[in-house]
């Protein structure tokens, strides 16, 4: 297990685990999909009035659509509106997360990119005021958002609304990164790239006449202008220049990460870059790389400018030391403009917009979520079936006065065999199919995977002892016969986040498979159980695996958010509910214990067993020992109860430990949804603990997994 904190790294997080060229290929997924050997374009299409709000009640015959100026047919239409918000609170989470539920399609995907390396303290307090405002008023149930920081200081993805929470409360700890220069001789980024790179000479005299009005000269050796130019300011802009570039590249290549783990989400797909912008620099391939993702994986991206309603006019306010000379007034205005220029035209290329010059950012990025609500999906099979990777420009048009449209500015073609051109892959991504998953909001289901996890007792310095459990279906696995054997691979990358700090936690690990056909029959029978340990400090996790089928190259992925709970006081460990106990480990029987579950649906004909720990009771001054009592309810949910225990006291261990395994049988019960309610009195202190943990009655339960392959019988 390694542990890092999660700054610039989880950034660039690598997969552990090296995997050859021949184990795997880049294959980012693309953005137009070939049914049947039939091309078909989708293209996402916003109209808006002169005032710039939604119109939504235009038909098929409205638009128009060219590929490389040739008008194209359209085969298919679809006008989208998503329903407003809905009121009261978020749905609880759950205890187990599966990626075997259904989507519908349609759903939208949102990315909040905080730059916080290009934001100054208080621009990143406004910007925090609007972000949490889309979170609670533009988001609606089943949304996915993610908040990402360019600083490193986050990477967090959660489903709407249940996940709103702790975005929100990642996002308080979010800071800007950016001080602003006020020092004698500060240069604009504009101003450096001018002078440093295009040699700029009348932009050069602008800085050259503020730093005589500042004071920065000096008058020292070598310091005073020449016929080649002036030294100190060409100094100073070339170490200004290299500074912005190294920002720069950290925000693009951040945008362009994210932008690859969209490229096989479904629905409506947005990228809102909170930013106080950076300069447009054409000599950066990274702009043309975000500008191509944007396209592939089909994504708008906004930009929301934090600099308020001035711009900031590029530092050269009052508060940065004497006025600018009179004949520069109007390029301090060109640079307030500049500043930003790179942001902007990430924003313009692909589809989306600016919000600018205002210092109601919320009203802002409301318009940002409104902008997704309402939309039209059009589709075509474009005329032009050469295969050749080719950059084709899309132009839609639509019917009606004063109306604006925004769509992305076209798409690649597929090569001959299906594929598109391989892409440059982010810096530091070991592995870009796996990277591109873990990245993803979205869930691979072609593994079926199912996770929880569990809290137990205080190990050291004021951490827990945690269990993540994740069972993976390895019956669609692609194993292959070898002398008799049958042979995979399963690979998988755990990464467990913690919220409140950053600091996060991954496994990355190869599960070698030669199984005899009774063993491979034996484990097609039940899910392969994955269980890591973990010492985690109380607050909010999520954990996210990523598990690979090496022979196929099928992926699936699955998140689970859990709390880890404050370890002071009386509390209890997350109780482990199953329906079968663990063989004893020794001949003379010992302690039982119930079999560790992921899943929570039984069968009626099933005991139900659950099993817990309690901590932190008072204990009696003259026995040392703790008196907890405990009692329990199962019952339908929301209904009457099938089984009722009156609370009895627990007996502690000689060490003053306190557990306890109960078990009922569920009777035949009906199949539906229900749940056991435990009760916990320390009578000591008289403090009390009720703790309710839902479960499903099946007619048919899941199969049992098995925590490591089964071993094969000896040969002979």
């Amino acid at each position: 297990m390694k542990k890092l904190t999660l700054a610039f790294a989880l950034l660039f997080l690598p997969l552990g685990a090296p995997v050859s060229a021949q184990d795997s290929q880049p294959s980012p997924a693309p953005t137009v999909s070939f049914p049947s050997q039939v091309e078909l374009v989708t293209v996402d299409v916003v109209i808006t009035d002169k005032k710039g709000n939604p119109v939504s009640n235009l038909v098929r015959e409205d638009f128009t659509v060219s590929e490389n100026g040739r008008p194209q047919t359209t085969s298919s239409f679809e006008s989208v509106r998503s329903p407003d918000a809905a009121p009261g609170p978020a749905p609880e989470r759950p205890r187990v997360s599966v990626n075997t539920t259904p989507e519908a399609y349609g759903g939208r995907s949102f990315v909040v990119v905080f730059d916080d390396i290009h934001m100054t303290p208080p621009q990143a307090h406004r910007a925090k005021v609007a972000v949490a405002s889309f979170l609670h008023q533009g988001t609606r149930e089943g949304d996915r958002v993610s908040l990402l920081a360019t600083g490193g200081g986050a990477w967090w993805s959660s489903r709407m609304l249940a996940g709103r929470d702790e975005l929100i409360t990642l996002l308080k700890r979010l800071d800007g990164r950016l001080i602003p220069d006020a020092a004698p001789d500060r240069i604009t980024d504009h101003e450096a790239m001018r002078i440093h790179v295009y040699r700029d000479s009348e932009t050069e005299q602008i800085v050259s006449r503020r730093f005589e009005t500042t004071g920065a000269r000096g008058g020292g050796p070598g310091a005073e202008p020449s016929i080649s130019g002036d030294p100190l300011v060409q100094a100073r802009a070339a170490d200004v220049y290299y500074q912005a570039v190294s920002r720069n590249r950290i925000t693009l290549l951040a945008i362009e990460r994210v932008l690859l783990s969209l490229a096989s989400a479904r629905g409506r797909k947005s990228l809102v870059l909170v930013s106080g912008g950076f300069i447009f620099d054409p000599n950066l391939d990274e702009f043309k790389r975000v500008i191509q993702a944007s396209r592939r994986a089909n994504v708008a991206m906004y930009f929301l400018d934090t600099r308020g309603l001035t711009g900031d006019l590029a530092g050269f306010g009052a508060e940065f030391g004497p006025a600018s000379d009179a004949r520069d007034i109007s390029t301090s205005v060109l640079e307030s403009f500049e500043a930003a220029a790179g942001a902007e035209s990430l924003a313009l290329d692909s589809g989306g917009f600016v919000v600018k010059s205002t210092s109601d950012l919320t009203r802002g990025i409301a318009r940002i979520a409104e902008d997704s609500r309402n939309y039209y999906l059009l589709g075509y099979n474009p005329s032009d079936t050469t295969r050749d990777g080719r950059f084709r420009k899309i132009v839609v048009k639509v019917r009606g006065k004063g109306l604006q449209v925004r769509a992305r500015k076209g798409y690649y073609a597929p090569l001959e065999d299906g594929s598109r051109k391989a892409e440059p892959k982010p810096e530091g991504s070991a592995d870009p199919d796996i990277q591109a998953a873990l990245d993803s909001p979205d869930e691979e289901t072609k593994v079926p995977l199912r996770m929880t996890a569990y809290a137990f007792d205080e190990t050291l310095l004021g951490k827990a002892s945690v269990v993540v459990a994740t069972d993976v279906d390895v019956r669609g696995f692609g194993f292959t016969e070898v002398d008799g054997r049958f042979q995979d691979t399963l690979e998988y990358l755990l990464v467990v986040a913690h919220r409140e700090s950053g600091e996060y936690f991954r496994y990355d690990e190869k599960v070698t498979m030669r199984l005899l056909p009774a063993t491979r029959d034996r484990l097609f029978g039940s899910w392969y159980m994955l269980v890591k340990d973990f010492e985690l400090a109380p607050g909010g996790y999520q954990a996210k695996i990523v598990v690979r089928d090496k022979n196929t190259g099928r992926l699936g992925t699955v998140v689970h958010e859990f709390e880890v709970p404050a370890l002071g006081g009386f509390r209890v460990s997350t109780p482990q509910l199953s329906d079968r106990l663990q063989k004893p480990q020794s001949e003379g029987g010992g302690t039982p214990r119930v079999a560790m579950l992921v899943h929570r649906e039984f069968s009626p004909d099933a005991t139900l067993y659950c099993q817990f720990e309690v901590y932190g009771a008072q204990k009696d001054k003259a026995t040392g020992m703790p008196k907890v009592a405990a009692g329990y309810t199962i019952r339908r949910k929301g209904g009457s109860p099938l089984t009722e225990v009156a609370a009895t006291l627990i007996t502690p261990t000689s060490l003053g430990r306190l557990s306890r395994l109960v078990g009922s049988p569920l009777a035949a019960a009906p199949a539906g949804d229900y749940e056991i309610v435990l009760r916990f009195h320390d009578q000591l202190a008289d403090q009390r603990i009720e703790i309710t943990e839902p479960f499903r009655i099946e007619q048919t339960a899941p199969p049992e997994a098995v925590s490591s392959i089964p071993p094969d019988p000896p040969r002979r």
